[in-house]
């Protein structure tokens, strides 16, 4: 197996056409190793160092594509592209092709000496990257399988939903929004909006990456940015985005004045009812354990990050 280095944004987005089919045809691949999410964080959220990205071939073929970077200067460290605010980290690989990438990527750190650190972190347990070196948890992303929905709920948090939606119906003025061509911008902004007004305003860089990926994966049909109105009035809003059947909740706001009507909570069991008939199996509340998501049954998963590697000699 031969690597090629990609090694700046203009060459990543040359190799986006072949990276984007290795994507689709990865068994495992999250919406953190596409295209639409690691172009825009080098674009806006890179801090320097040095591009050290991965495209692995199988006598001449895309066999695996994993992206890293160097970064730090007394302490030279290899992480993954898009690290900070990326739930999973991994490489890509091609059916039939995973192990010869691991072993790939093991050799190619083994032999490039020029960093001090090894941080590579979100790893899911099922990655076989972690067969290639040394581990520890780093994370918990809570995960709900749609198929004991919604008999996994909690009890209590069950009736308060039903109560809650069943209110605001009667009351009228109930309204759900999912983004498309031609509501995406006001969605987009509704969205910034009510997260600002409940978290605070986030750097311009952060805003400029997620209005850039939200763009991106509109495009490829896996954006789910959706709205909840009251008589007209955004009141809650999640941002979410699909890889296979998997839902993956990143970002989500509401308006602290209507906190009593949960319309956060309303609105997330108006999604999940939507991607089950969509045909949406597994619901991601992805990193922190927050309370919240184990009362609609989420179960825990734990992330890794690789610290070191195992001598192959």
């Amino acid at each position: 197996m031969t690597i090629e280095l990609k090694e700046s944004l203009e060459a990543l987005e040359q190799f986006a056409p072949e990276w984007s089919e290795l994507y689709r045809r990865c068994p495992r691949a999250t919406p953190f190793q596409s295209p639409q999410w690691l172009l825009p964080w080098t674009q806006h959220l890179y801090g320097g160092g040095r591009i050290l990205c991965l495209a692995l071939r199988q006598e001449g073929a895309l066999a695996g594509f994993v992206p890293l970077f160097r970064w730090g200067t007394q302490a030279r460290t290899i992480s993954f592209v898009g690290a900070g605010v990326s739930d999973y980290g991994d490489l890509l690989f091609a059916p039939g092709q995973e192990g010869d990438c691991v072993r790939s990527v093991r050799n190619f750190l083994a032999e490039f000496h020029d960093w001090d650190i090894l941080d590579l972190q979100e790893l899911r347990s099922d990655s076989a990257l972690l067969s290639a070196g040394i581990a520890e948890p780093c994370s918990v992303c809570p995960v709900l399988e749609l198929s004991t929905y919604p008999d996994s709920m909690d009890h209590k948090h069950r009736t308060d939903l039903r109560r809650a939606r069943n209110r605001l119906e009667r009351e009228g003025g109930l309204h759900f929004d999912l983004a498309g061509e031609n509501n995406f911008e006001q969605l987009m902004g509704e969205f910034f909006h009510l997260y600002d007004t409940r978290w605070g305003t986030p750097e311009p860089a952060i805003r400029r990456f997620h209005e850039e990926v939200a763009a991106r994966f509109l495009a490829s049909g896996n954006l789910w940015l959706s709205v909840l109105r009251i008589h007209g009035t955004p009141a809650a809003a999640i941002y979410a985005f699909s890889a296979g059947a998997t839902l993956y909740c990143y970002l989500s706001g509401f308006d602290p004045e209507r906190a009593k009507l949960s319309p956060g909570a309303v609105l997330l069991g108006w999604m999940i009812e939507d991607a089950i008939a969509k045909g949406v199996t597994t619901l991601d509340f992805l990193r922190h354990p927050d309370s919240y998501k184990y009362l609609w049954g989420a179960q825990d998963r734990i992330n890794y990050k690789l610290t070191g590697l195992i001598d192959s000699r």
